[in-house]
Order: structure tokens, then C-alpha cells, then sequence
């Protein structure tokens, strides 16, 4: 088989057009550009060809026909964790792929590849139960997944992909196979962290949990706090159950209308989590601790909140924006650290980083037996995000995230986060999401499920046995 770069016989087209539900769209052809656009618009993608698909008989034909011309095959349902640009091969759009079915007796739900966590959230709430969703609930639920999944409810009940119970999956043969705990277990296995390596989830089967409130939000304070801020935070994040999820983080907060008055164009550290325990009041109560002892805040929103406002504690951006992002893991937030990322990100350094973000880990996101070792082995993942209207503006973030790498190195880990990574990651940075034994495996696996790399506009995994043209095309 030999991988080519967007040639596509034109019979083959029309023949594929013919069978589809959906669309097929080329470059020039109206819907197109549309079609293509990731969230991040840094991420520009280039495809010979985008399907958009209806249904999961539309991704199983769009993946037979790649494979067939040669062409390595990219999924996308919004485009924010774009791994490497689909250019010249197939991208597959799975945005109209929506449905969502809650069954509140097994606690599971059930969607298709393109559901957003706004899907699943009101439909799990109208049960009283709770998704994994993570910071913004216009994600998508299938990417998000595969990569591993953390958000508010991270250290009580772990990862989404954890939870996962069974999924429908097209594989590089071309054929739609049911994954399970007892049925095709490796591949059960490897697509619970290995982040889309393995094939097209079509549909996806995870876990729910019995909650309806939690108490948490966000307090916020001048930049010029920051190093007592994190210094207090790191002795009293220490002692937290598993029940409270939390996170500091350096703000610069754009002067938008629709955010709070207080906040606006200023430059902030914000201390920030969720309490899941069966008393709010012990949330109340541990979070005064800290938040009390700096202060009266610029603007702080705790309180018991329903699990469908989880996403206002994180306020994240839900409309389209270039940004540029790097992630990384701490081995711990100790007073050398602290003063590394003060002078990184804190008061007078110039930052142009919109966010850097230290999220608390441990707890049952350190105990995810079963699947890939994701988040195993550190304290706290560091999550360094910089918009980026102008190319000036992405020189300056990039210079900001080689100064943080550089002076955090004495208290990094070595690992990072599949979800987290940044655009079109070089293979050593991918081989760092994983555990040296957990590589192997994920290797063996891409070598019998897609030997020839068809999956590969993702964060990926090459296997070790390509052919010559892959060789050379470093594909």
C-alpha cells in the first residue's frame, strides 16, 4: 500500500458521493472551507477530500475509500484537539453524528461520535445524574474520551474514558467492530487513552454518577497575591479528599463585554474548584480556609451550583480563536516552583499568555487500572494557553512557553497529557504521554490494527512496521 498526499481519482469520488448519507465536499466546492475549519483556528487543515457523514455507514465508506487511494484518513467533530493537520488525506467531519440516548437504570450513556458535552449534560441531569465533562461543555464527547477526559469531578470518579463501558469502532480494514471489557479486549484497552491510533469510534457507552450539586466556583485576585497565593494553595491542596477537585491558575483576562465588570483586561491569579462530597457545607467549609486567608478577592463566585454550571468555574471561550498550547506534568507545586512560574507568568513579567493553568491531580485520576497510565506518576499537570490574533502575538506566546519549559525543568516529570497537547506534536512529545510499558502495547497495537499509520492526523502513535513510502514521507 502506498500513502499518497491527495490524489483521488475522480470515479472513485463520485462513487463514494453516490453512497453517501452525507456530504463530500473537495477543495473550491461550496461547504468546504466550512467543513474543514477546526475551533482553533491556528489549526488549518488542507484535506483532499471532507466527508461529512450522517451516519456511521457514512464514516465506514469514507474510511474504505481512503483506504483504498492511499490516503491517511482524519475525524473531527468541533476541531479543538486538532493533533496534526489532515492535509492531502480524508478528513471525516462526524458534527452531525448528535444523538444521545440516557439509560437512568444502568447509569450509562450512549452517544454518537459527534455529540457535544451539551448533549449529554441536560439529558443525564433531567436523572440526576452527572457526566465527566471537562472545562466547557462545547466540546466534543468521543475526542475528548480517547484522550483520556478530566474535568471538576476528576478526583472522585477519574476519567471519562475510565468509565467507558463499550464503543462501536470502524477500524483501517474497513470494518465496524464492537469493543468491550469481553470482546476485542486490546483494542478495548488501547482506545481508552490512545487518543483516535486505532480507528473511528462511531458511537461511545460510558458511565454516570448519582450527583446533582456540588459547591465550587472561582475567587480571583490581583496578580501582584500570586506568590502567596500558590505558596498557601500548595500546603492546603495537599491535605484535600479526593472529593474536592481544584486548580490555580495566572489569568489575563480579555476586556469582553460579556465577562464580569471586575475582571475585565486585568491580570489575575484565581483559585478554583469543585466539591462533590454528600455535604456541600464540607466543601464550604474547606474552601473558606484558603479563600479566606487572602482577603477580600476581586470577584469570587463559590457556592453550591448544579452540575450543568460546572463550566462557569473554568469560563472558557466558546466562540472560534487561534491559540497556541503546551502541557506539561509536576512532579509538585514546591517554593522553587512557585518562584518559576511567579516569574514566568506573575506580576511585571509581561506575559502574553492567556492562561497558565496548575490543575491538582491524584485521587481516583491516578487510579484508572484497565487503560493507559495517563495521568500516573505527577501532582499537577501545567496547561499553558496564549491566544493568538497576530503573528506577533504567536512569536511572543511562543517565546513565553519556551521560558516556561525552561523554568520549570527541575520540576517537571517528563510526561504530558494527550488531550492537552499541542498541535502537530513531535513523536517524542506524544511517547511522553505514556509510561515506557504502556508505549509498547500501544505500539503492538497500532502494528495489528493500522500497520500502513491510515490513522494518523492525531496525536500520533506510528507504528513500527511502515512501508517504504511511509518511510520517506516521515508519515
Amino acid at each position: 500500500m502506498t500513502l499518497q498526499t491527495g490524489t483521488i481519482d475522480a470515479g472513485a469520488v463520485e462513487h463514494l458521493r453516490a453512497r453517501l448519507r452525507g456530504a463530500l465536499l473537495r477543495p473550491g466546492e461550496g461547504g468546504y472551507e466550512e467543513a474543514r475549519a477546526a475551533w482553533n483556528l491556528n489549526a488549518l487543515q488542507s484535506p483532499a477530500a471532507v466527508v461529512v457523514a450522517e451516519d456511521a455507514e457514512d464514516v465506514l465508506f469514507a474510511v474504505r475509500f481512503a483506504e483504498e487511494a492511499g490516503l491517511g484518513v482524519g475525524v473531527m467533530a468541533t476541531g479543538h484537539g486538532v493533533g496534526t493537520p489532515a492535509d492531502g488525506g480524508v478528513l471525516i467531519n462526524t458534527s452531525r453524528m448528535r444523538g444521545v440516548r440516557v439509560d437512568p437504570v444502568l447509569r450509562t450513556a450512549r452517544v454518537e461520535a459527534g455529540a457535544l458535552w451539551n448533549d449529554v449534560i441536560p439529558a443525564a441531569q433531567e436523572h440526576g445524574l452527572a457526566t465527566l465533562a471537562g472545562s466547557a461543555p462545547h466540546i466534543g464527547v468521543v475526542g475528548y474520551t480517547m484522550g483520556g477526559g478530566f474535568g471538576w469531578l476528576g478526583r472522585r470518579y477519574g476519567l471519562n474514558s475510565a468509565g467507558v463501558t463499550e464503543a462501536q469502532v470502524v477500524t483501517a480494514s474497513g470494518h465496524s467492530l464492537r469493543v468491550r471489557p469481553d470482546e476485542n479486549e486490546d483494542l478495548f484497552w488501547g482506545l481508552k487513552g490512545g487518543g483516535g491510533n486505532f480507528g473511528i469510534v462511531t458511537s461511545l457507552e460510558f458511565r454516570l454518577y448519582p450527583l446533582a450539586t456540588v459547591f465550587g466556583g472561582s475567587a480571583f485576585y490581583p496578580v501582584e497575591r500570586a506568590g502567596e497565593v500558590l505558596s498557601t494553595y500548595a500546603r492546603w491542596s495537599a491535605g484535600l479528599p479526593d472529593e474536592m477537585t481544584t486548580a490555580v491558575a495566572f489569568m489575563n483576562v480579555p476586556p469582553l463585554p460579556r465577562l464580569p465588570e471586575p475582571l475585565r483586561g486585568r491580570s489575575v491569579v484565581v483559585v478554583k474548584g469543585a466539591f462533590s462530597g454528600e455535604k456541600s457545607g464540607d466543601g464550604e467549609e474547606m474552601f473558606r480556609s484558603v479563600r479566606e486567608g487572602f482577603g477580600r478577592p476581586i470577584l469570587d463566585t463559590f457556592g453550591e451550583m448544579s452540575v450543568d454550571q460546572m463550566d462557569g468555574i473554568s469560563m472558557d471561550p466558546v466562540d472560534p480563536m487561534g491559540v497556541i498550547q503546551h502541557a506539561e506534568m509536576l512532579s509538585d507545586l514546591s517554593p522553587g516552583a512557585v518562584d518559576a512560574l511567579v516569574r514566568v507568568a506573575g506580576v511585571g513579567s509581561g506575559s502574553p499568555l492567556t492562561i497558565l493553568e496548575i490543575r491538582q491531580l491524584g485521587g481516583a485520576l491516578s487510579r484508572a487500572p484497565g487503560q493507559p497510565n495517563l495521568l500516573g506518576g505527577g501532582k499537577f499537570s501545567m496547561n499553558a494557553i496564549g491566544a493568538t490574533f497576530t503573528p506577533e502575538m504567536a512569536a511572543g506566546v511562543r517565546e513565553r512557553i519556551a521560558r516556561l519549559t525552561g523554568e520549570t525543568r527541575p520540576y517537571r516529570t517528563g510526561r504530558t497529557f494527550v488531550n492537552f497537547m499541542e498541535e502537530s506534536p513531535a513523536q517524542d512529545r506524544v511517547r511522553a504521554a505514556y509510561t515506557a510499558e504502556d508505549w509498547q502495547r500501544l505500539v503492538a497495537l497500532k502494528d495489528e490494527h493500522d500497520p500502513h499509520n491510515l490513522f494518523r492526523f492525531n496525536r500520533n502513535i506510528t507504528p513500527s512496521r511502515r512501508n517504504g513510502q511511509a518511510e520517506r514521507t516521515g508519515k
